[in-house]
């Protein structure tokens, strides 16, 4: 369907919270864990003891020197603070179900508030939501997806950790007619938008990309017909690879439905399941494992 859109980024939210999920009491759980755990991301930035050829001479090492000349002490530290954690909550039609996108919701405003409160904000973070619009409009080539900043840090938008626990499953557009947009499911179709913030927008030297969605990829991009190109979960796995093989990802995987082997070939290794609230150490244990790879 092809129509005359507008952006609006208000249409992506609902009025009220969902009445079947307690959101809130589910954000404040992880609020708890999430705040226990960035103790660790900040205990990562006081100075550890390694040692190497060349510095302060550590006298308990120095008998060492005939088959070693790593005796000299040097004291360094994990950079956290030049770090942005960047979420990508998936805005389709299918997180409706099951309060998927409630759940993602509910861990990015945790994070947030942990991030406030427990760092002062050392860390940086940004949320964007990935839509793929249901409608073709030609003053964007067609079919089209988007990435749009939600909750953040830094700056763009207004830090409310409680705006985002109102997220819904439209696209930021209306029609001509001033109707909302459901949207499909963009997934990485969205990486190319999200390399080129990170390249002029991004402060931090480093970055954690969390993908956050419950499946494979499923819109379509371009003009109608030989022009245009349908993105599955094959394009999805190429997309990643292309964009993010050079950067720390992981993917949390809310009541997902695709196989083992699809799944791993599409997101790669470091994925997280996420059923309840039990996900939070595995969570943290993989992003204290990044930093201590950017800190080699």
């Amino acid at each position: 369907m092809v129509d005359n859109l507008t952006i609006d980024k208000e249409s992506m939210y609902t009025d009220n919270l969902r009445h079947n999920f307690n959101i809130k009491e589910f954000r404040d759980s992880l609020y708890q864990k999430f705040s226990r755990n960035m103790n660790l991301m900040l205990d990562a930035k006081k100075p550890r003891t390694t040692f190497t050829n060349k510095g302060r001479l550590e006298p308990r090492r120095a008998y060492r020197y005939n088959f070693s000349d790593q005796i000299f002490k040097q004291n360094q530290s994990i950079p956290t603070g030049d770090t942005t954690v960047i979420f990508m909550i998936d805005g389709s039609g299918s997180m409706d179900g099951y309060n998927r996108l409630a759940k993602c919701s509910a861990i990015c405003s945790a994070f947030a508030k942990a991030v406030n409160d427990v760092t002062k904000n050392q860390i940086k973070f940004e949320v964007f939501v990935k839509s793929a619009p249901c409608y073709a409009d030609n003053q964007y080539g067609g079919k089209f997806v988007t990435l749009t900043k939600v909750l953040s840090n830094t700056s763009g938008v207004v830090k409310d950790f409680d705006k985002i626990l109102k997220l819904d499953t439209y696209a930021p557009m209306k029609t001509d007619g001033n109707d909302t947009v459901s949207s499909y499911t963009a997934e990485f179709a969205v990486l190319p938008a999200l390399r080129k913030y990170m390249a002029t927008k991004l402060t931090t030297k480093n970055a954690i990309v969390v993908n956050m969605t419950d499946g494979g990829a499923y819109c379509e991009l371009g003009e109608w017909g030989e022009t245009g190109g349908s993105f599955r979960s094959k394009e999805n796995g190429q997309m990643r690879t292309k964009y993010l093989s050079q950067i720390p990802h992981v993917t949390i995987m809310v009541g997902d439905d695709l196989d083992a082997k699809t799944k791993q070939r599409t997101y790669g290794a470091n994925i997280v399941e996420c059923e309840d609230d039990n996900f939070v150490p595995q969570l943290f244990k993989m992003f204290m494992g990044f930093l201590e790879q950017s800190y080699e």
